[in-house]
């Protein structure tokens, strides 16, 4: 079997996961929604178009606190770096020669995706928002955790990219797949050829499939930095990790809807005693259902007080950001991440008439957001594009801006998997064209023996019978002679 090794790299966290590929014999399972699961509950299939993987182990780093529930603050990129490679060692396909057939990781951005540029290739660059990941190479140890080294035989079985480029291929593969075995819902009759994957997490990235193939460029699309309308009144002073980005933050998608963002947002509207005025007050906007408007209050605001004095009203933190689970729907948190999300689904429409905007990342699982979304994309584009089909009916857009093929298991991991994916098929294509490539190469030098041996052959035989036919005229000659001699003796006369 060929065992991939894949690679998630989140803002907060990493995933890794070591999966087979499964031939047809091996399938006996019924796919829904690109993921399945047969008798065995520990046992996933994740189906990627018309592949199919069997996922064998899977772990997430950091690890959450098994007694809070949180995840640590205090792991540093080498830690991380360090357990995903003993992670790869530990799980090492015993019957596969001491390595994986492939490696893909999607990562945060911004990372150099270029395998032409040696000093940036597979490490985060030094724009990145996250100080400590500047300049880390996550590619080189984990590959070689792989046994997938450079100058090796297996060195092109390893794709690097973005999290968002690499799932935004994953989701278009598929999608293009249940088009074209009429399995898909999708009420357009349109070929697939186009499609944007955007996540909404700790930051927000955006993948572009365009004429069937990933934009790369210059370096490869960042845009969660895209500058967008805030809502009317907002008071919200930008986010902590603006320092260093366009527009230094101030009015970007990522700037209003990541997790960064929409946690120092709340800091600020706690510190202004909004939040407890407008949600927690007994009027008729409080409540999110379950807890009581008290606990939820007592919870929040202990939360807030810690949050303050130990983290300076700062959204780097993973613990802190934890607090907007707990936030309930109608929360004016979400209105401001919904504005911004729709803000750059309009942009990606105007701007590449993208067929499909698939919506992921952590944020995301508040399924509130979808509607939230297309209501105000439609409002946003105020009737522009009605004379598109899709685009004609606000309901309509219900086929065009989706979730995630594979929610359970998550975009980023899944894109991750089909960079080794296509890693592994590409390679082996290469490696099937070197055999074939030989193989007609020794057939052509075979025939090639086979036409000298005959013409060796064909010259011998040649001369052979050029000797015979000699041999036999001397002899009919000299025969010749003798019987004109012995005639002209015989009319002689005698003496």
């Amino acid at each position: 079997k060929a065992y991939l090794a894949a690679v998630e790299g989140g803002g907060t966290t990493f995933v890794v996961s070591v999966a087979c590929i499964l031939s047809k014999e091996d399938d006996h399972n019924t796919i829904i929604d690109g993921i399945e699961n047969n008798n065995n509950s520990n046992n996933n299939t994740l189906n990627i178009g018309s592949t199919k993987l069997q996922l064998l182990h899977t772990a997430t780093i950091p690890k959450r606190d098994e007694v809070t529930g949180e995840i640590p603050n205090d792991y540093t990129p080498e830690q991380i770096i360090q357990d995903a490679c003993s992670f790869f060692r530990e799980h090492l396909p015993p019957d596969n020669n001491g390595h994986y057939s492939a490696l893909g990781i999607a990562t945060f951005g911004p990372a150099g995706v270029d395998p032409s540029s040696k000093l940036q290739y597979g490490r985060i660059l030094d724009g990145s928002p996250k100080k400590q990941w500047r300049g880390v190479d996550i590619l080189s140890p984990i590959r070689e955790a792989c046994g997938l080294l450079v100058g090796g035989t297996l060195e092109e079985r390893v794709a690097f990219d973005t999290d968002v480029n690499a799932p935004a291929m994953a989701e278009f593969r598929h999608r293009c797949y249940l088009q074209q075995q009429q399995l898909s819902n999708t009420s357009s009759s349109k070929p697939l050829t186009s499609l944007s994957y955007i996540t909404i997490g700790t930051g927000v990235g955006v993948g572009l499939v365009l004429n069937s193939q990933p934009l790369h460029g210059l370096l490869h699309p960042e845009g969660g930095h895209i500058a967008i309308q805030p809502l009317p009144n907002d008071k919200f002073t930008g986010y902590s990790w603006g320092a260093k980005s366009p527009y230094k933050g101030l009015g970007t998608v990522e700037g209003m809807a990541s997790s960064v963002a929409l946690t120092e947002r709340w800091i600020q509207m706690e510190e202004e005693g909004e939040m407890v005025k407008k949600l927690y007050g007994k009027s008729e906007s409080g409540g999110g259902g379950g807890t009581s408007n008290e606990e939820q209050q007592s919870q929040h605001l202990n939360t807030v007080t810690t949050t303050i004095n130990t983290n300076d009203s700062n959204g780097d933190n993973a613990q802190t950001r934890e607090v907007l689970s707990t936030l309930p729907d109608t929360h004016p948190i979400w209105l401001h991440a919904s504005n911004a999300i729709a803000n750059l689904c309009v942009s990606l429409l105007l701007l590449t008439s993208c067929q499909k905007i698939v919506l992921g990342g952590g944020i995301m699982k508040r399924d509130i957001l979808y509607p939230m979304v297309r209501s105000r994309v439609w409002t946003l584009l105020n009737g522009y594009l009605d004379s598109v089909d899709e685009l004609s009916e606000e309901k309509k857009l219900d086929d065009v801006i989706v979730g995630s093929s594979w929610e359970e298991v998550g975009s980023g991991l899944v894109g991750a998997f089909a960079l080794a994916l296509d890693a592994y098929e590409k390679d082996g294509v290469e490696d099937g064209k070197e055999e074939k490539e030989k193989e007609e190469e020794d057939k052509g030098t075979a025939l090639l023996d086979s036409d000298t041996a005959g013409k060796e052959k064909t010259r011998a035989e040649s001369e052979q019978h050029m000797f015979t036919s000699g041999v036999l005229a001397g002899i009919g000659l000299s025969f010749g002679c003798m019987l004109l001699m012995s005639l002209l003796g015989r009319g002689s006369p005698r003496r």
